[in-house]
């Protein structure tokens, strides 16, 4: 009896984790985009239009999403090592029915001093939205050490609400 009661509760965990998990970018929207080309779309967001991007931190988020929550001590933790480092940090909120080049929230570019792209992506992986499984800080920490990434994560699952 334990045993079916054990293989059900484990059957039920992947199904209830499974429908939690979202693609960052079902469209596919960002296959085939350049670094320059994701930069051109997301200057054209009113917010951005005259908005020098050097060193910058984007995060975008979206009232309606509640997978924001489970990223805020993540936010928080890089926009620290981000003022740290330099980086001027710009917040930006979506709505569910704004089309930009934008695929899910939470995301975040990291843009270099040369207006570059770094990083575009979500925060992380998995359904935490942690630090324990993300690339942003690895992005920053090998900036600062002089490697420029120019990485563009699209094709993952996690804890996003598609726009």
């Amino acid at each position: 009896m334990f045993f079916l009661w054990l293989i059900f509760t484990l059957i039920a965990a992947i199904y209830f984790i499974q429908n939690r998990l979202a693609q960052f970018d079902p469209e596919l929207n960002l296959n085939g985009n350049s670094r320059y080309s994701l930069i051109s779309q997301i200057r054209e967001l009113e917010l951005l239009k005259e908005t020098d991007l050097s060193n910058t931190i984007i995060h975008f988020t979206s009232n309606d999403c509640s997978c924001t929550q489970y990223s805020v001590d993540h936010k928080l933790s890089i926009d620290k090592i981000a003022k740290r480092d330099g980086f001027k940090v710009i917040n930006i909120n979506l709505s569910q029915d704004l089309h930009t080049i934008i695929p899910s929230t939470p995301a975040i570019l990291i843009v270099d001093k040369q207006q570059e792209l770094l990083y575009f992506g979500p925060y992380s992986v998995g359904l935490a939205c942690s630090e324990s499984n993300g690339y942003v800080e690895t992005v920053l920490k090998n900036y600062a050490k002089g490697y420029h990434s120019n990485l563009i994560i699209s094709d993952v699952k996690g804890c996003y609400c598609n726009l």
